[in-house]
């Protein structure tokens, strides 16, 4: 693997680089369906997580202080749709080696539609993959509708992260984050990088299951406090998901300074892996 090296000099003192995979600026883009009110899929975690404290506006400049001031060196940002596309490209023009950049496609356009938009963003705005919220959209992560989407990422080597993991949105059901459905698409799409997000909390052990079974998938551990985990969970990132669990904050789900809970339960020979390298593979970043 190239770019092995995770560290970064300020100075003359060398720190391992961290990448969020999934970071919200406290901007207006970013925090659109949370404020002034949450929208309804969202209203339950204000409770869950603490929210009120990290839902004050801020610039973007402001923002990425505050990544920054915590460790991280690269983080993930998230469009909500094509359109949304061109606003964070904007962003990441400002921040070109902080900012990546996933985008959600709408399929209520028919499939030919949609995955025209996806290559658009790939191809004008720089998307280093799509990301897909079934619990928000209401839509399987295996409706056909999709397909056209999943073979352009794998013909491109674009990674594909979906939402697998219990939710609170009243408005769908919970069977739409059953990670089985990301096994059935790892089994369809052999060569189309997966990320399995939020580790598949809520169903038991079925998430590492199937991150564990399916060679091109990853697992990402976004907006999961380490404390609560099952030991099963902390026991796999150490050992046999070392090279594909992923860190994530899941801002403002949880704080940045998140980085030291996890840190001081990750093994020092781990780290590197899971605060960067294995991001930076499902994204392109490192190459195997």
């Amino acid at each position: 693997m190239s770019g092995e090296n995770s560290e970064v000099f300020r100075g003359n003192e060398a720190i391992m680089e961290i990448l969020d995979f999934r970071a919200r600026p406290r901007t207006c883009y970013y925090y659109r369906d949370l404020v002034p009110e949450p929208i309804q899929a969202f209203k339950e975690y204000f409770k869950i997580y603490h929210l009120d404290g990290r839902m004050a506006l801020s610039s973007l400049v402001e923002s990425v202080e505050e990544m920054k001031n915590a460790g991280l060196t690269k983080a993930v940002i998230l469009a909500g749709n094509i359109e949304g596309c061109e606003i964070i490209h904007e962003d990441i023009l400002q921040y070109p080696e902080f900012f990546i950049g996933l985008t959600d496609v709408d399929i209520t356009k028919g499939p030919t539609k949609t995955a025209e938009d996806l290559e658009r963003a790939f191809n004008k705005f720089g998307m280093h993959g799509l990301s897909l919220s079934p619990f928000i959209s209401g839509v399987y992560p295996t409706d056909p509708r999709y397909y056209p989407c999943y073979a352009l990422c794998e013909s491109m080597g674009k990674v594909v992260q979906i939402h697998a993991s219990t939710h609170f949105n009243p408005l769908t059901e919970l069977d739409l984050g059953n990670p089985l459905y990301i096994d059935k698409l790892a089994v369809h799409f052999p060569n189309m990088k997966l990320v399995l997000s939020h580790a598949g909390i809520g169903f038991g052990n079925l998430g590492i299951t199937v991150a564990q079974r399916n060679p091109n998938m990853f697992i990402d551990f976004t907006g999961l406090r380490p404390k609560y985990l099952p030991s099963e969970m902390l026991n796999g990132i150490n050992s046999f998901l070392s090279r594909k669990a992923i860190f994530g904050t899941s801002y403002p789900c949880l704080p940045y300074n998140i980085v030291e809970e996890w840190k001081a339960l990750v093994r020092p020979e781990v780290q590197p892996y899971f605060f960067y390298h294995n991001a930076a593979r499902a994204l392109g970043l490192d190459k195997d």
